[in-house]
């Protein structure tokens, strides 16, 4: 063994592996030295001493070493670990930003380390401050403005006429179409003061604003006093100088607000009230201090008093105050409205409802949930179809037939001697066949639809007690019909020719 060899450093890589690096990159080296290095004699030896330092390089290319977490110091992606990109020198989470109230309202929308920052012009585009203030580019890690046609478009450019960039920022001036926008056509502040805020530089400013229009004030004023200012940071604005402009603008028409007094336009006389679309509305046709309200007649000449029995101004508006009133109403006497709660009639008590035409001609005589309803069978004995057509029963909310204690007594019953309840499909066959044999009308109006029972006629015995056989004759039984004897008999016979076995009924 030679000297050299015993004076290396003791290597403790396996055998193996030692074998295995020490073969590779000895041949490695020798083909580059044998193809660059022929004939210079510089590349003698080289190969031994990199034949152990190279596996190291590769072994860090590949992975071997630990990745930085978020916000680590990074020079390139493979420096960060799982999802993290390397951004300006930071292990950083792409998307944790974008999530955030702070990147809708100030574009911070980029995650570096730890923190959300403005990284570039998309930042700023997506956020408040481009949409209100024009602050759409990326200036310095901050929201700047830097083009005229990004104040064009943002809410201070059609509001406060902020349509120029200047420093950043946008300034009053720009487009002339713009100038102050809604504040020029709603409140008539058309002109750029000294301040470079909008203000109104004359009367014609006021005369073209929607103040104008709707509430009369057309003219230029400087702080008068008692009227509050449409803008906190100036005292010039638009108010109520004169009655013309009262007289010609909707609250005139609507309100009855037809006189200029302390830069508003206020009610001055009954007539403008009564001239007002809110007297034909609401009643409101008196002269209360400088404003229009409903009091005395102006109630009770309107449909509402009659109708609702709301009678009495109250509050701006016609109220019902008293059950008097309600009484009085129509409203009353068909649907038992007839108490006053609230200032509106309702129906509070059974006493209510038994005047009403809802009572007398359905049996809706009770209370339910705040309106008239059939409930029981003396609701239904106190209707006009009950003593009529022996619709004396309550079932679902409506009075019906369903037994024969309905039809004894009632009006059919001593008229026509209907003393029975029978099925309604019967008795409407038994009309057909009726009119089949051109036998006369039996005076029942029966609907198409009905169903139950109605009051019919089953024996003689039913017509011999009423007064269609006293008078007339017609005590037999016959297809739900009283006939005379000799009729009753024709018919009979006529039945037996046709091989009729039965009486149908």
């Amino acid at each position: 063994m030679s000297t050299d060899r015993l004076a290396r450093p003791v290597n403790h890589w396996p055998s193996y592996w030692r074998s295995y690096w020490r073969s590779y990159w000895r041949s490695y080296w020798r083909s580059y030295c044998r193809g660059h290095c022929r004939g210079r004699g510089h590349c003698r030896g080289h190969w031994r001493g990199l034949s152990l330092a190279l596996p190291l390089l590769v072994f860090a290319q590949v992975g071997c070493f630990a990745r930085g977490e978020q916000g680590d110091v990074c020079n390139t992606r493979l420096d960060c670990r799982g999802e993290l990109h390397c951004y300006r020198g930071r292990c950083s989470l792409p998307d944790l930003c974008r999530a955030t109230p702070s990147c809708a309202k100030r574009g911070v929308c980029t995650a570096w380390g730890h923190e959300c920052i403005v990284a570039d012009d998309r930042d700023c585009l997506y956020s408040d401050l481009c949409a209100e203030r024009g602050l759409c580019r990326a200036v310095n890690a901050a929201c700047a403005a830097t083009a005229d046609h990004d104040c064009a478009v943002s809410a201070n450019c059609r509001e406060l006429g902020a349509c120029k960039a200047e420093g950043g920022q946008c300034a009053t001036g720009g487009r002339a179409a713009a100038r102050c926008g809604e504040a020029c056509d709603t409140f008539g502040r058309c002109t750029i003061g000294y301040a470079g805020s909008c203000t109104v530089g004359s009367d014609r400013d006021c005369s073209a604003a929607l103040v104008c229009r709707r509430d009369g004030k057309c003219g230029r004023s400087e702080g008068l006093p008692g009227v509050a200012t449409d803008v906190a940071s100036t005292d010039v604005f638009c108010a109520a100088t004169q009655d013309a402009g009262c007289e010609a603008s909707e609250s005139c028409k609507t309100l009855g607000f037809c006189k200029a007094l302390r830069g508003q336009c206020v009610a001055s006389s009954d007539g403008w009230c009564a001239a007002s679309a809110g007297c034909r509305s609401r009643a409101a046709c008196s002269l209360v201090g400088d404003h229009c309200e409903p009091v005395g007649a102006d109630c009770r000449n309107r449909l509402e008093c009659k109708d609702k029995g709301q009678c009495t101004g109250v509050a701006g508006g016609c109220k019902a105050v008293s059950s008097a009133e309600c009484e009085a109403s129509r409203q009353c006497r068909m649907d038992g409205a007839c108490t006053a709660r609230n200032g509106v009639c309702v129906t509070a008590f059974d006493e209510d409802c038994i005047p009403t035409a809802g009572c007398l001609t359905a049996g809706a005589c009770s209370v339910a949930q705040g309106r008239c309803a059939v409930l029981t069978r003396s609701d239904c004995e106190m209707s006009v179809p009950c003593r009529r057509e022996g619709r004396c029963s309550p079932r679902q909310g409506r009075c019906v037939v369903q037994s024969n204690r309905d039809c004894a007594g009632t009006t059919v019953c001593d008229e026509q001697g209907r003393c029975r309840a029978v099925s309604a499909v019967a008795e409407r066959l038994a009309h057909w066949h009726a009119g089949q044999l051109s036998l006369p009308a039996s005076g029942l109006a029966l609907p198409e639809d009905a169903t139950g029972s109605v009051c019919g006629i089953r024996f003689h015995s039913d017509c011999r007690r009423s007064r269609a056989c006293a008078v007339e004759k017609r005590c037999r039984a016959w297809l739900g019909r009283c006939l005379t004897r000799e009729d009753w008999r024709r018919l009979r016979l006529d039945a037996q020719d046709a091989d009729f076995t039965a009486d149908p009924l």
